[in-house]
């Protein structure tokens, strides 16, 4: 983990990969964010600008993770019989052994990956390195079958399956813009759960906060883990320890090591996608809400409302809280 690229831009890719997957032109472009780290492999950042017709074709991982955010443009999506189309701001998570394809429908369409446990940007790099040496056994069908195989994946050998058109909250992994598997409301601030910690094997949970303008998330020294925030819209004022203030825009990445604190203030209403959220916040919120209905004065009381943050590991504080 590079400790000292905390604010990323959509320019600053570690390494920009192409995909040719039969010698003839590129499918799409990768540029790769952030390295994978930790026990579970948390937090690897890449992001894929797919031409209309691109498909990614059907397959599933044995292992790892994936989370995806189109943050462009129109993907369908097609997994266990059926498909449906996600958008820009829609959220798609693949579990191990789940099969699945994506077939992009406009050009520019963005889709940009959070990945748990695969590792898969190593691979793509080292895979196109081979290819650039020895560029006619690189597309040797036998080379390509055992190559894919040595990447936890499951290519299918028929085209596609037979699919029916659902509504995006039909299909298992899409999370729509709008979709929360839990949703809490506090002035200035609603949070919705959109990938479970039962969903990543206990290693993280995905939020998508929707922040009123001069709101303030904040964290002190003691902060465990480190943060990867995705700015979906809007912009906010960064303040890290030991560093300069800065301001971060739609489709910047924050990726801030654990033990600096830090603000982060909207300058507009903004929408952040807390992406490798590691402390326990889905507890902290079931317990504020329960609060809430029974004890609405503990919630006055910082001293209390800090307790169950410490109780549940996590430590962001909320302006409004």
């Amino acid at each position: 983990m590079d400790k000292t690229r905390i604010h990323i831009t959509p320019t600053d890719a570690l390494a920009d990969i192409d995909e040719i997957p039969d010698g003839s032109e590129p499918r799409s472009r990768c540029k790769y964010y952030v390295e994978p780290y930790g026990t579970f492999g948390i937090n690897e950042v890449c992001e894929a600008n797919y031409y209309v017709g691109n498909r990614v074709p059907y397959h599933e991982h044995r292992t790892g993770f994936e989370t995806f955010l189109v943050d462009g443009g129109a993907i369908e999506v097609l997994s266990l019989s059926k498909k449906a189309t996600a958008k820009k701001g829609d959220i798609v998570h693949i579990t191990p052994y789940t099969p699945h394809s994506i077939h992009s429908l406009e050009d520019n369409s963005i889709w940009r990956a959070f990945h748990q446990g695969l590792w898969l940007t190593d691979f793509m790099i080292d895979e196109r390195a081979f290819r650039d040496r020895h560029w006619d056994a690189f597309f040797d069908p036998d080379f390509k079958r055992k190559n894919a195989a040595r990447d936890t994946s499951s290519w299918f050998d028929y085209a596609l399956p037979e699919c029916r058109d659902v509504p995006p909250d039909e299909l298992l992994c899409l999370r729509p813009y709008d979709f929360a598997l839990a949703e809490y409301a506090y002035e200035g601030v609603t949070l919705k759960l959109k990938v479970g910690r039962w969903e990543t094997l206990g290693a993280k949970e995905v939020w998508q906060l929707r922040l009123a303008s001069g709101y303030k998330l904040s964290w002190d020294e003691f902060h465990p883990f480190p943060h990867l925030y995705d700015v979906f819209s809007g912009s906010v004022k960064v303040t890290i320890e030991g560093r300069e203030p800065f301001t971060a825009n739609a489709r910047d990445l924050l990726h801030v090591p654990k033990y600096l604190g830090g603000t982060i203030e909207t300058l507009e209403e903004t929408v952040l996608l807390d992406m490798g959220c590691q402390g326990y916040l889905t507890r902290f919120m079931e317990e504020l809400n329960a609060c809430k209905v029974r004890e609405p004065a503990k919630l006055r009381d910082a001293a209390a409302v800090k307790e169950i943050m410490r109780k549940n590991d996590y430590h962001v504080f909320f302006g409004s809280l």
